[in-house]
């Protein structure tokens, strides 16, 4: 056996050759510098050694001598196999040959990340395979070994997102840990170098060809080396055998603004981690911890336009305070911590209309979004419990998104959208209760749009004609000027609003009866028909009134829950008034209006009950008061609508 530290790229025997597009990186290609920064930071939580300090992770871009890569001439020979068994495809040649001219200059660009207060990677001093840390890192594919079941990252592909940092497509790993694997304590050196090439011939007999991956180990069986490796002079940060890994990518891609890509990515994901004093990071000498991110989330010149309302709301969030409604939500696998902070109309652009989702460890995965009108910012924050492992069973490899189909079991995948529906539609209750009773942000019901999307996450599973159709018209009455009008008054309004007093008129005898309208005409300029029933009053004993719509009212109306017909109806009242009823129709495309069958509606959790189940009252209304009015129908999709409270 060969025992020496030098790169040995093992043979395929003649098996599956690799080529350039690899599906273990392609997951990452979008948005590289975020999932770069991401998948490293977490795997250091996950890492975390002592509950007492925080985890610390540095970024440091620094430059080496090309000669003191090691096994450098190696490395150049396998790349120059690789052009030379893909010569037939001139995209290989020129993305190989450009790494040959990389290694021919003098010095190169490297980026060095270490962590600190983690136990490094456990399982650097055996080759045995079961539960090694540092095998699942360096050799797995689609391996993870992490020690929690709540870890940040539990794919095993998060490792791929460095390889893409590198122009060369070579990392090295050099750790110290503080345990074996199993779990004794004791201290423990190893490094390795990995390199995702593309397949090239094995040897100068150029019948075989190799995997694509190499390794620069100390054996034929690529084994780790028992010592760390120090590419940095500078570092001197690891002193007395202090616990941790150094990971250093070769040939580092430095856009000129990775830092500022970098910092955001870090923000956007780990915020509660660094505010909750769990994590902090240095980012070529960019402190952030809990200290200095106040400054940093107000800092124009660090943070991104477009991330500025999410920092500062995040920030806010975590922070606390008299504005912020915390709340602990009960669900069938556990609780979840909600946060709520309405923002006032001169504060109002930076409110995200979303609500970030957290997960333990304290790493964001996703958001719920709500209207562009409801001026408020939310979290949730889903704790070390079932409830967390059941949403962690279904994340994407780039942990972004909870994908419910991804499991294999139509039971399961039900089970799971039930999850994740309950989840959102407690959050949109809360949302709704905040902002009704918040003095700082009344409802402002300004028309279509304004409703909570049922469906918050796409799965793949519904077809076109299943999704919603966001550009349908939603559930608003035609805004109108307020008008106040005296319920004393027999005076037409311009629009024939208002309770409108009619006096019944009599027969030519003495002892007539009094004949009054019992319908409605609500055409502008129509007159009133009588009814054809008698009062048994005589004239001018009473005043009798007519049906009247409320006009000049603008009502938001919302989808709580599409599937169970579900609507909340809000409006603020005009006039004082006891006898109100509301009734409520389905507008076509022509926006002819249909009957919509109400099955029951609530006013602050006390029901309102019907004669017919499509007219609900009585209620009472007064000026200025905003009412909501929780309503369940016969529909089980989104619709257009038209509301109508009629006073009697």
């Amino acid at each position: 056996m060969n025992e020496e530290n030098e790169w040995r790229f093992p043979k395929s025997n003649f098996g599956e050759r690799k080529g350039i597009s690899s599906g273990d990186t392609e997951a990452f290609k979008k948005a590289p510098y975020q999932a770069f920064a991401r998948e490293i930071l977490q795997n250091s939580i996950d890492a975390r050694d002592s509950n007492d300090f925080p985890v610390r992770v540095e970024f440091h871009e620094f430059e080496i001598s090309t000669n003191d890569i090691p096994g450098v001439e190696k490395l150049k020979e396998a790349i120059k196999n690789c052009i030379a068994l893909w010569e037939h495809k001139p995209e290989y040649v020129e993305e190989y040959q450009q790494m040959l001219d990389i290694l021919q200059q003098s010095s190169i660009t490297c980026l060095r990340i270490s962590d600190f207060n983690t136990n490094g990677l456990v399982g650097i001093e055996t080759i045995e395979q079961k539960n090694n840390q540092f095998l699942a890192l360096t050799k797995g594919t689609g391996i993870s070994e992490k020690s929690s079941g709540l870890s940040g990252g539990s794919k095993g592909m998060g490792k791929n997102a460095a390889f893409l940092m590198s122009s060369l497509r070579t990392v090295f790993y050099s750790t110290i840990s503080n345990k074996d694997l199993s779990n004794n304590p004791g201290t423990h050196f190893g490094s390795i170098g990995v390199a995702e090439l593309i397949s090239g011939y094995a040897d100068e007999s150029k019948e075989d060809y190799t995997q694509g991956t190499g390794y620069f180990g100390s054996d034929d069986r690529n084994n780790a080396s028992k010592e760390t490796i120090k590419l940095e002079n500078s570092l001197n940060t690891r002193m007395n055998n202090q616990y941790g890994t150094d990971i250093y990518i070769i040939g580092f891609k430095n856009d000129r603004n990775w830092k500022q890509e970098v910092i955001n990515s870090i923000l956007d994901s780990f915020m509660a981690a660094i505010v909750l004093e769990q994590l902090e990071i240095s980012v070529d000498n960019n402190e952030i911890n809990n200290k200095t991110i106040k400054e940093i989330v107000y800092d124009d010149s660090i943070i991104d336009k477009g991330n500025k309302s999410n920092f500062i709301s995040q920030y806010r969030l975590l922070l606390g305070g008299e504005n912020v409604r915390v709340f602990e939500i009960d669900t069938q696998y556990g609780p979840f911590n909600l946060r709520i902070l309405p923002f006032s109309k001169n504060e109002e652009q930076l409110a995200t209309h979303s609500c970030v989702m957290i997960r333990c460890p304290l790493m964001k995965i996703r958001e719920f979004t709500f209207s562009k009108n409801f001026n408020v910012s939310a979290m949730c924050i889903i704790d070390d419990n079932a409830l967390g492992k059941q949403l962690r069973s279904i994340e994407n490899p780039q942990h972004i998104d909870w994908e419910p189909k991804r499991l294999n079991k139509p039971n399961l995948i039900k089970e799971m959208k039930n999850i994740i529906r309950d989840i959102r539609d407690q959050i949109n209750n809360k949302v709704m209760e905040c902002l009704q009773l918040d003095d700082l942000n009344p409802l402002d019901p300004n028309g279509a749009g304004d409703f909570l999307p049922e469906e918050d996450f796409d799965d793949g599973s519904a077809t076109d004609e299943e999704k919603p159709k966001l550009s349908e018209k939603v559930s608003v009455s035609k805004p109108k000027e307020n008008s106040y009008v005296d319920k004393k008054s027999n005076e037409n309004g311009e629009n024939g609003q208002g309770l409108e007093p009619d006096i019944g008129d009599t027969d030519d005898s003495e002892d007539g009866d009094l004949v009054h309208p019992v319908g409605e005409n609500s055409k502008d300029g129509d007159e009133y028909h009588p009814g054809k029933e008698n009062s048994g009053e005589k004239a001018g004993d009473k005043i009798i009134f007519r049906r009247s719509i409320l006009a000049g009212v603008k009502y938001k109306v919302l989808s709580i829950n599409k599937n169970k017909g579900i609507l909340r109806v809000i409006f603020y009242a005009p006039i004082d008034y006891e006898n109100c009823y509301l009734k409520i129709a389905l507008l076509d495309d022509a926006n002819k209006s249909s009957e919509v069958a109400i099955n029951s509606m609530t006013r602050n959790g006390i029901q309102i009950f019907s004669d017919d189940n499509q007219e609900f009252g009585p209620f009472d209304i007064h000026t200025n008061q905003k009412i909501s009015l929780d309503i369940n129908t016969d529909q089980n999709s989104y619709f257009a609508s038209e509301v109508k409270v009629i006073c009697k």
